[in-house]
């Protein structure tokens, strides 16, 4: 097994995740419009939370955590990502002509979705990421699906979902993405209601 240094995220890095996730969850909805836009308030916070997510992957390279380990802490891999796409957005709000970056309903909710994950299993380790098998896609036995959180169910559904619309004869049809947009806004406010 591959030595791992812990991360030493407080309460405060996974507060700052929530607040990046509700800012990508405002954007995503935004983005699937009639006429997509980037919100002001998502423009307007683009920066400092590149800024954020910057500081924190300077501090994991001060700690010997170099750029190509990153894919083994799940919370490195998704706070790059984050930042790219927010210096992505804080470029659209500086622009003339503003134009949002390609596929931003998509990879927002992707984003979402992985920090949703990360609020739910903080501090998981790197080892255990490193190591963990691919994901399971047999439906669960019934009395598992007795015993799961709202949580898993909402996160089963979705997978479920993405799934099917893979194999459907019109995957691209703009329903498909409503709907994992409306489950999205679902999950965020069971999460809200939880705490």
């Amino acid at each position: 097994m591959r030595d791992t240094i812990d991360l030493n995220w407080q309460s405060s890095e996974y507060e700052w995740i929530e607040l990046v996730r509700q800012l990508l969850l405002e954007l995503a909805r935004a983005c699937l419009g009639d006429l997509p836009k980037l919100p002001m308030h998502v423009a307007q916070q683009a920066r400092p939370m590149a800024e954020t997510a910057g500081r924190l992957l300077d501090e994991a390279r001060s700690r010997g955590i170099v750029e190509a380990q990153w894919q083994h802490y799940p919370e490195l891999a998704w706070t790059h990502d984050a930042r790219k796409l927010f210096l992505e957005l804080a470029q659209v709000y500086l622009s003339d002509l503003p134009k949002l970056p390609e596929n931003a309903s998509i990879r927002a909710l992707d984003l979402a979705e992985r920090a949703q994950t990360l609020l739910e299993q903080p501090m998981a380790s790197a080892s255990d990421a490193a190591e963990s098998p691919p994901l399971d896609t047999t439906p669960p036995p019934t009395e598992k699906l007795d015993r799961a959180t709202p949580s898993t169910l909402l996160n089963l559904l979705k997978s479920r979902l993405e799934q099917q619309r893979v194999h459907s004869h019109n995957p691209d049809a703009p329903e498909w993405q409503q709907l994992l947009n409306l489950l999205d806004v679902a999950r965020g406010l069971y999460h809200n209601l939880k705490d």
